[in-house]
């Protein structure tokens, strides 16, 4: 989609103002594998995951990538189950990128990228595998437990998609659900939700993806992109990596046009690099540390 594209490069543009000459030392670098703060095109920037951060959530997190820093809450409730799910559960992704932020986030431009960010995730997890709302369910037909999911944005230095991603898996693998018991049938039936702290169970994470951005940059392309490299991009590719690195989801967008060759070359970059920040993250939320950095 090119909404965001236009608002996110305008906006940008109106508040850095970068010349010709320094679009194309930065576009040069990127064609060199040697980018102006030093990395290499296939570099992230530090990750910091720090996790249960947030009260009155069933589960939260913070990922700190760069300038940009994003928290996700996790709250259950139960609701009545859908009709065309009865034996399902579901989850309702929420996306704010505060103008305090950013003021690229101010107005249709905060909308827009709101919008862009909240597509990626819903196409990230709208695989049924994603997570298993099987899981959910509460009594086949009548109730289920709903997932709010709530993505914020408290500021922004790029590569907004690939750390909200980071950040909801991570907030999804410290969520912890209350014991549901049933007792009576039909309009008799009662619920009743634990309040013992020990009376929980835990989602699982196995086949949460992460989103991995790639931003084509003249003849070369870049991952972890800075606020001044997203405005030389002429497009970008967003690929869903599963642990196993497996491809979940893929989605173009930018004006730009991109060969076969290069997007293949892409998306086995996305592969090798969302890999391995799996597994640098599920190190760090298995050892079931408070504060994490990959």
């Amino acid at each position: 989609s090119s909404g965001i594209n236009a608002a996110y490069g305008e906006v940008n543009m109106n508040l850095m103002r970068l010349s010709t000459s320094e679009r194309k030392y930065i576009v040069d670098s990127i064609e060199e594998d040697f980018r102006t703060d030093g990395r290499s095109c296939e570099d992230y920037r530090q990750i910091e995951v720090e996790t249960r951060n947030l009260p009155n959530t069933n589960g939260s997190s913070r990922c700190r990538i760069g300038k940009t820093e994003v928290l996700v809450g996790v709250k259950a409730e139960v609701v009545d189950a859908a009709l065309h799910n009865p034996s399902k559960g579901k989850i309702n992704i929420a996306v704010d990128c505060s103008a305090t932020a950013s003021p690229q986030f101010a107005g249709r431009g905060g909308e827009n990228i709101e919008q862009e960010i909240l597509s990626v995730l819903n196409l990230l997890y709208s695989s049924i595998d994603a997570l298993n709302l099987a899981d959910l369910c509460i009594v086949k037909g009548e109730s289920c437990w709903l997932l709010n999911i709530d993505v914020l944005y408290v500021q922004c230095g790029g590569n907004l998609f690939d750390a909200a991603s980071i950040a909801l898996k991570a907030a999804v693998h410290s969520t912890t659900m209350p014991n549901v018991s049933v007792s009576g049938e039909g309009i008799e039936m009662e619920l009743e939700i634990s309040d013992d702290p020990y009376q929980v169970w835990k989602l699982s994470t196995a086949m949460c993806p992460i989103c991995i951005t790639l931003y084509q940059e003249g003849e070369s392309f870049a991952v972890d992109v800075t606020e001044e490299e997203s405005e030389c991009s002429t497009g970008y590719v967003h690929v869903g990596v599963l642990p196993s690195g497996e491809v979940s989801a893929m989605e173009k967008s930018g004006a730009g046009n991109m060969e076969p060759i290069a997007l293949l070359e892409m998306i086995d970059a996305a592969v090798r690099i969302g890999m391995d920040i799996h597994k640098q993250l599920d190190r760090q939320l298995l050892a079931e540390s408070t504060t994490a950095t990959l």
